[in-house]
This record gives structure tokens, sequence and C-alpha cells, in this order.
């Protein structure tokens, strides 16, 4: 497939560029060739067949929507611009998503204390009603809604996706490890035995390729890493680094994570790799200062 993969150069964007670029040719996109310069005749021009949006500005500050900040000009205006220029085409589009949509599930009556953390008594499901608690996840509800007027587009929500390599705008994973393995104090809320289900980017990139390969259409998707995935936070980081550090704090969440039936009734697809032999792998490149060789070398168009 000829792919246009729009946040490239984010931390998912360039593990995901990495795993497209193993297996079809990318086009690359960011905030340096701005998304509202897309057109139907670059679409054309390069003969694309599969539109990725992971272009994102994330204001989780503000409680309230704010009309014509960059959150909603990205987030929301970014998707209308993308229903403007596939309109006619049978380009299949997937528009990413997050939990933050849904808000905070589970209270302390929906998980159960085990030895190894909390263990949620039920997985997060497409039919969670939204609860945004914040401008971000509001503009991304409003991106999910605006993307159902391109009759070729999915959405697909995250929970925690992660890639093997450090990044500077990394999320809680890259975070986690790089203070572990800088013997740094980490700091965690519940004692860190709140849950989280991470899925690794290659997994992620294989569930896109089946949507379109099943020609899915018009569904919200829940993608996370899966039972066997899940992982309290006190475990993920000693990991990392037998000897960290732990202090606790109050307050936090019991945890999150999504129930993919949905993805596997739809597509077969079932997460591959596990978090628990990942970690050590990002830990050594994180220790080592390594970003994606992959993405590295790839001539950006």
């Amino acid at each position: 497939m000829n792919i246009l993969l729009i946040g490239h150069r984010g931390y998912l964007g360039k593990g995901l560029h990495a795993y497209f670029h193993r297996r079809h040719k990318v086009i690359g996109w960011d905030v340096a060739e701005d998304i509202f310069l897309l057109s139907p005749e670059i679409l054309a021009r390069e003969k694309i067949d599969l539109v990725v949006n992971l272009a994102v500005v994330a204001d989780r500050k503000s409680p309230v929507f704010l009309d014509g900040e960059a959150t909603d000009r990205i987030n929301v205006g970014g998707a209308r611009h993308l229903v403007k220029i596939l309109r006619g085409t049978q380009i299949p589009w997937i528009q990413m998503s997050t939990r933050e949509v849904l808000g905070p599930i589970y209270g302390e009556s929906d998980v159960t204390r085990e030895d190894a953390g909390y263990h949620p008594n039920f997985l997060v499901g497409e039919d969670a009603p939204y609860a945004p608690p914040n401008f971000y996840g509001k503009s991304k509800i409003m991106a999910e809604f605006i993307s159902e007027s391109h009759p070729f587009s999915n959405v697909i929500r995250l929970t925690t996706c992660y890639t093997d390599y450090d990044h500077p705008a990394g999320n809680w994973v890259v975070s986690l490890v790089k203070k572990a393995v800088q013997n740094q104090p980490v700091t965690l809320t519940q004692g860190g035995w709140q849950f989280r289900d991470p899925l690794h980017i290659d997994d992620l990139g294989h569930l896109m390729e089946l949507v379109v390969e099943k020609d899915v259409r018009l569904e919200k998707i829940h993608a996370g890493g899966g039972e066997s995935n899940l992982i309290c936070l006190r475990d993920f980081v000693q990991r990392a680094n037998p000897d960290v550090s732990i202090e606790e704090a109050t307050g936090g969440d019991f945890g999150f994570a999504f129930n993919n039936t949905k993805a596997t009734r739809l597509t077969g697809w079932t997460p591959q790799v596990q978090v628990r032999d990942r970690i050590p792998v990002l830990a050594e490149n994180i220790r080592a200062g390594l970003a994606d060789p992959d993405f590295s070398a790839i001539s950006q168009e």
C-alpha cells in the first residue's frame, strides 16, 4: 500500500512509520508540511491507498472546549480538512482516538486487589459512554464524529501504545523507564498497583493493515494490549530496574484497560507482542540513547 501517515515525527508516528516502511511505501506528513496543505491532488499524485491521522494537540489542562485554540484547530479542524480532501474517494481513513473520550471508568469496586496489583473486574468496550474530562478528550470526540462523514473511515482508540525506542515526546512508558534506568526515584500514585494494558506499535500497525484488508468501515474500535499484557505500574518499572526506588503518592486511578473483542471479531486481530518481553529492550535502548534506527534512516517526502 501507499500510506499517508500524518504525524509521522511524533512518538507513535515514528514507530508506526518504521513498521509500515518495512512493508509499504509511506509518505510522512507532519507539522512542517501542515495538514491543511494536503489536497486531493497530492492524494492522487502519490496514489494513496490509506490515510492514517495521528496529528494531535493534547490540552489536558482545560476542562472546557476552547474554540479556535490549537487543540481545536488541529484535532477538529484537521479532521474536517481530511473529510474535504477525501470526499468522493474510496480511500480508507483511520482516525486515531484515545481512551480519554471516555474519561475515568474504574472505581474501587471495579477492581480486585491481587498479589500482582489491581486486576479489573471487566474490560472497557466500545459501548462505554462518552465522559471526557478535558479539552483534549472533547476535541477527539468531535473528530470521531467528523470522520463518519467519510464512508470509508474507522476510528481506533488507544489506551497506551509504546515503541522500543526513546523519544523526546514519549508517553508515560518512556518517562517511567527513563527514570528507572537512570536510577532516579519514581513516584507512583496508588502505590503503583494500578493496571495498564500497553500495546506495542507493531501490533497497532498490524491491526490497521487488517482493517483495510477486511474492508471494515465506519467502526469505532478499541485496541489495547489484551489480558496477557495487563501489568501494574510497580511491576512495570521494576522490570526496567529491579532496584528502582518507588515513592508513593496519594490520589490517582485504579487502572484502565480495553476490551479487544470487537477488533478480533471484525478482523481476527489479537496482540502478539508481550510488554514484559519488551520492557528490557526499551530500557537498554534508552540507556544507549537510541531513537528508532529504521525511521532515522528514511528520507522523508
